[in-house]
């Protein structure tokens, strides 16, 4: 049997697997999450949702974690299948699929999710993973759950030319960490660098990372009296990137530097606060926890916008003035000042989930 046969066969036991689960009296809801890192993003909506649909949880790996067991039926189909080299895309047209939901953007036309990924006629809504400003392939959708005021602004200018319908609902993942945050004084920081692309035969772009990262690690041991975790992009570190290794490497016998290589934000949980260089966690880390972030950019994006990436008064070009804003933190004001900023651009705090269940009420019953 060639490869080609083989992904054939694994693609019709797939579509019979997801077929042998649809309900026959209740709308189907299948959730798509191929990156782990994304399984959060959808709270405890999967769980809340199955009270009244049939739901399946559509993934590429068994982790046996939280969100694969929250629905009926959890189903291994991935996107693609990488075979002596080549890569494989699977696909399926299933009929009685009534509503897909995803926050992930993989799979087809330049690492979008496609418009009939699995289905022809099911309705799609996309779940952002950024809190404050638009993302995602917004072509390939019907719906966009929008988080806040911030980010409707951004998607209504992104949507313009489409009949993409907005959901301003709120965050489920925000309102489930503000839930369950706990803080716990460790005396310790977080630095968590956005995802790096790396081209692994480059070694400019090896040392580069690596160099950039491994000298605010060291700015930080040296500056500061803090324990440092040092957060890389799941991504990063869950295909072991070379660079990330390098640093590893370079702090192995550092007894105050910790790698976090966890899924989820445990690391809320213990940081005093946190440090980056333009990661949209910022956001969601100060609005959970109420307390700062701050951005070490030498070079800032151009397209780097006020209250939607950064904070312009957290915002460092050096490290003189990273240590200035670093020894004048007023955590009381902060909470007070990011409490504010939650309530107004963050919408249905606390019931996200109750508000877009609505919506997914009248999308299926055909009023959306």
């Amino acid at each position: 049997m060639t490869a080609q046969e083989q992904i054939n066969a694994f693609i019709s036991l797939g579509k019979k697997n997801i077929q042998a689960n649809l309900s026959q009296t209740k709308k189907n809801i299948v959730f798509i999450s191929y990156y782990p890192t994304y399984r959060s993003q959808y709270g405890n909506l999967v769980q809340k949702l199955k009270q009244k649909y049939n739901v399946i949880t559509v993934v590429d790996r068994i982790l046996n974690d939280t969100f694969e067991k929250s629905s009926h039926f959890n189903i291994l189909f991935p996107w693609r299948v990488v075979e002596n080299g080549e890569t494989y895309y699977l696909n399926a047209d299933i009929e009685g699929i009534d509503l897909i939901i995803t926050a992930d953007e993989v799979g087809y036309l330049d690492g979008k999710i496609d418009r009939e990924f699995l289905s022809k006629s099911a309705k799609r809504i996309y779940m952002p993973h950024r809190l404050t400003y638009d993302c995602g392939s917004t072509n390939q959708v019907d719906y966009i759950n929008v988080p806040s005021a911030s980010a409707l602004a951004s998607f209504k200018q992104a949507t313009k030319n489409t009949n993409i319908t907005l959901l301003p609902c709120g965050y489920p993942q925000l309102d489930n960490l503000i839930a369950n945050y706990q803080y716990h004084n460790s005396n310790t920081i977080t630095y968590a660098p956005t995802l790096r692309y790396v081209d692994n035969v480059r070694n400019t772009d090896l040392n580069a990372f690596a160099g950039f990262d491994g000298n605010i690690i060291e700015w930080l041991l040296k500056n500061t009296n803090y324990n440092i975790s040092y957060r890389a992009h799941p991504f990063n570190t869950a295909s072991n990137h070379n660079f990330y290794s390098l640093i590893k490497a370079r702090f192995k016998e550092e007894k105050r530097l910790s790698f976090d290589e966890k899924q989820g934000y445990d690391y809320f949980n213990f940081s005093d606060f946190l440090i980056t260089d333009w990661s949209t966690t910022s956001f969601l880390y100060s609005y959970a926890t109420l307390r700062p972030c701050f951005f070490y950019m030498p070079y800032p994006p151009k397209n780097t916008k006020e209250n939607e990436y950064i904070l312009k008064d957290k915002l460092a070009k050096n490290f003189f003035t990273l240590k200035s804003l670093l020894s004048n933190i007023d955590f009381a004001k902060e909470a007070q000042r990011f409490k504010k900023l939650r309530e107004e651009n963050i919408y249905n705090i606390g019931t996200s989930e109750e508000a877009l269940i609505e919506k997914i009420d009248q999308i299926l019953q055909g009023k959306l």
